[in-house]
């Protein structure tokens, strides 16, 4: 019996390195076949020969994550949930713990947690890399097993192991929540305006017409300058980022958008809305500033309407497009790349500051000063001052 068992062995292993062998003398290149023929070859060698009988919507969506991992990180196949709470954010109510996170190659980056959100109020930080989601190592996790584990029903808790910089790993719990994004908050102090911008989703462009009114309404139309605080925005639609451009500009290109695919080539101009014209602006941005944040920030640099400060941005100046699939969710993906007025690359580049300004940690009072912050409100008044003496 064991000599028969042996045999079958000895066979079985003959029989694979003879496929292998096969395999290897066929002069074939992959690059020439129709990749739907492939596609369609495999998956139906799988349903007919696997050891067991395979999960077709299991199959299915491995297939699909399979196609976009090698595309860059922001394209990606969403399954009917996930694709209900991505529409969900740009209307600005979903459910989870309000972080934005890029995933390369299985490394989870924080872009940036959302304002008042479970993640800002647990601590998440731009730039924070997350290893482990619920104790399982993120890197052996496909992109919608990601999102499986981190959403989920309001009330419930995720764990995160988190790195950062060069400190130990250390755990966060976070409860989730159904979030209610509010994408601006304003108030002045003395003459000058701030005006935070969280998010940009359908709402933020007439929140923030309501607050420059209610601003100039307070300060009776005396307005000497005005900060728009980017930091940790991670983004949001390219209409409201070129809405919210075009409330701060005369005329001229907000952004040059290209593409392979004609069809999605387009610059953006201003309409001339400008609604503080002539008054002083500072733009504060950092590395959790991305995409639209981005598109705003280097509008208004290269036409000198506003003097950037703070730290570099993320670097994320590509276009997704949602497509719906009927029944099945839909897919994100990326068809171009943003430039600025002055023809500079967002992506992977990021906008350089004008005045580069670091955050600044007071060990004896963390919670209540804001350096760049600070250095920004006595900016605006320099340059206010400066205006009122021509």
């Amino acid at each position: 019996m064991k000599s028969k068992i042996l045999l079958s062995l000895v066979l079985a292993t003959l029989f694979l390195s003879g496929c292998k062998d096969q395999t290897n003398n066929e002069d074939h290149d992959i690059s020439n076949v129709k990749i739907e023929v492939l596609i369609n070859e495999i998956i139906e060698r799988i349903r007919q020969d696997y050891v067991t009988e395979p999960d077709a919507k299991k199959l299915t969506e491995g297939a699909l994550n399979g196609l976009f991992s090698s595309l860059d990180p922001y394209s990606n196949y969403l399954n009917k949930t996930q694709y209900k709470a991505l529409t969900g954010i740009t209307k600005g109510n979903f459910g989870g713990i309000g972080l934005e996170i890029v995933n390369t190659n299985g490394i989870l980056k924080v872009i940036a947690p959302i304002d008042d959100t479970p993640a800002q109020k647990a601590g998440i930080k731009p730039g924070d890399i997350i290893t482990h989601i619920n104790g399982l190592e993120a890197l052996k996790l496909s992109p919608s097993d990601i999102l499986k584990n981190i959403q989920g029903a309001p009330g419930t808790e995720v764990t995160l192991m988190v790195q950062r910089d060069n400190l130990d790993p250390f755990e966060i719990k976070i409860i989730r929540s159904l979030i209610q994004v509010n994408p601006v908050k304003f108030h002045f102090e003395g003459n000058i305006g701030y005006l935070r911008i969280s998010h940009f989703n359908e709402n933020t462009e007439q929140k923030v017409k309501d607050a420059i009114k209610q601003i100039k309404q307070d300060l009776h139309n005396k307005i000497y300058g005005l900060i728009l605080d980017l930091r940790n925005n991670p983004g949001g639609t390219l209409e409201q980022a070129v809405a919210i451009s075009n409330l701060f500009l005369d005329s001229g290109q907000i952004v040059d958008i290209r593409s392979r695919n004609p069809s999605y080539n387009q610059t953006y101009k201003a309409k001339g809305e400008n609604l503080i014209k002539g008054v002083p602006m500072v733009i504060l941005i950092n590395g959790g500033s991305a995409s639209a944040s981005e598109v705003v920030a280097g509008a208004l640099r290269d036409h000198k309407r506003a003097v950037v400060m703070g730290t570099k941005s993320f670097g994320k100046g590509s276009v997704q497009i949602l497509f719906s699939i009927p029944g099945h969710g839909g897919i994100k993906l990326t068809v171009a790349h943003f430039f600025t007025p002055k023809g500079f690359a967002i992506q992977d580049k990021g906008i350089e500051p004008d005045i580069l300004v670091e955050p600044k940690v007071d060990e004896a009072e963390k919670s209540s000063k804001d350096h760049q912050l600070e250095r920004a409100f006595d900016l605006v008044r320099g340059i206010s001052l400066l205006q009122s003496r021509n």
